[in-house]
């Protein structure tokens, strides 16, 4: 069935002014573009930010959506207010599919097109919540959902699998450049001993 965002999930607006000692802080340069997961974040830094964020909330960046930044909250923290905060409405949606919704090419290039302003545009919720989709009934949600992670899943270990094997590309050439120039040194070295 075609639902709108705002059917089936709500902007957190959850602020918090008291102590905010100890808790990781996410601005947009954390977010990792088309990526689902959360990898950096900082603790204790000076800044200015009071928005609240819950571990499995949606943290999507509404400045520059063009740069597709959207992920996971893995813990309780407080982001910056270029950050959207979206969490799933449990009885309309799996909040373990909303991920999928926010980060997919549809719902960015509909943030894009809604977005305002000429150096650092910005979408807001208003229009955020007007994305329309389909959305299955909820046992199919289930299937889709452990699809799609289960693909997130694989995608992740190739990435590492990738990264860890360019590692050792770059440690053996570096290796061999440096075998290669000790070898022309040494034979270089050698000739001019004996001329």
């Amino acid at each position: 069935m075609k639902v709108k965002l705002g059917d089936v999930a709500t902007e957190s607006r959850e602020t918090i002014s008291e102590n905010r000692q100890g808790l990781p802080i996410v601005g947009l340069e954390h977010l990792t573009p088309n990526e689902l997961t959360l990898s950096t974040w900082d603790i204790d830094t000076v800044n200015t930010f009071t928005k609240l964020f819950r571990k499995g909330q949606m943290l999507f960046g509404r400045r520059r959506a063009y740069l597709k930044k959207a992920a996971i909250a893995p813990f309780d923290g407080i982001c910056s207010g270029d950050i959207t905060v979206i969490e799933a409405i449990p009885d309309k949606i799996l909040p373990e599919l909303l991920p999928f919704i926010i980060q997919n090419d549809n719902f960015f290039d509909f943030a894009i097109g809604k977005s305002a302003g000429s150096l650092s545009p910005r979408v807001k919720w208003e229009h955020l919540r007007l994305f329309e989709f389909n959305l299955p009934l909820f046992p199919e949600q289930r299937k889709l959902t452990d699809l799609l992670w289960a693909v997130n899943t694989t995608r992740e270990a190739y990435k590492k699998l990738l990264n860890l094997t360019e590692e050792i590309v770059k440690s053996r050439f570096y290796g061999w450049v440096k075998n290669m120039a000790l070898t022309s040194f040494l034979t270089k070295g050698r000739v001019c001993c004996e001329v």
